[in-house]
């Protein structure tokens, strides 16, 4: 009895699955894509500025760095909104070629702290922005952004959106080829957020009677874009 269970069992493993055999869905695969989009307000900013010194003695470049830094971190201590990072600090020897010695001499010595600040407060900013500069450091670059839970909620309505929207554009390609139904095979989404225009500031000192900068925070435009196919079942069409 038993060599007779294994060949029955051995032989039931070779069976082909009826369905297995079965064609793929018939019918007419339509590609579509729908995008929503919306231009929303700039409620972030990041302020990028640096506090430079040059000089023939290290140690004097890093007191005046270090003071320079200290002053424009009690100006910013006085919002406590903004959150401060230190991004990068470096002592770069400054040199020149020598045609009678034939090799590189240095000059002295350049430091640099580089830091940034990011604020969702932009009343305040013409103040501080320029009270750092008055302060010693100087001013890189400015971008106004759209903060990053702003973002995906304002995504997440588009995501929505757009596939309502897919599904209409389904349906009316539907009716359009009198199919009765449609069937989603698959969907994709994409997010696209242009990158925000950076604001170049002159490096310049501002005069006694120049006034406190002033800013146009902008919009940023958020888009989602979903694509996919779908399945309309066979149909066969007259040729008169």
């Amino acid at each position: 009895m038993q060599p007779i269970k294994y060949l029955i069992v051995l032989s039931l493993l070779f069976i082909t699955p009826a369905w297995a055999t079965e064609p793929a869905d018939a019918g007419t695969v339509v590609s579509l894509s729908a995008t929503a989009a919306l231009a929303v307000e700039n409620d972030q900013l990041l302020v990028s500025f640096r506090i430079e010194a040059e000089g023939p003695d290290a140690a004097k470049l890093q007191k005046v760095v270090n003071d320079t830094s200290r002053r424009v971190q009690a100006l910013l201590a006085q919002h406590p909104e903004i959150k401060v990072q230190t991004t990068g600090r470096s002592l770069q020897a400054l040199t020149h070629y020598d045609k009678t010695k034939a090799k590189q001499v240095r000059d002295g010595w350049r430091l640099v702290q580089n830091e940034q600040a990011i604020t969702h407060s932009l009343a305040s900013v013409p103040e501080w922005v320029d009270g750092i500069e008055r302060a010693g450091a100087h001013l890189n670059n400015l971008n106004f952004n759209v903060s990053e839970e702003k973002t995906e909620t304002t995504l997440e309505k588009l995501r929505m959106q757009a596939v309502q929207t897919f599904r209409m554009r389904a349906a009316s390609m539907s009716k359009a080829l009198d199919a009765p139904s449609f069937r989603i095979l698959n969907l994709r989404t994409d997010n696209r957020m242009p990158p925000s225009p950076v604001m170049q500031r002159s490096l310049m000192a501002m005069s006694p009677a120049e006034s406190a900068p002033s800013f146009n925070a902008g919009e940023s435009r958020l888009s989602v874009t979903v694509s996919g196919d779908i399945l309309l079942p066979e149909k066969h069409y007259s040729a008169q």
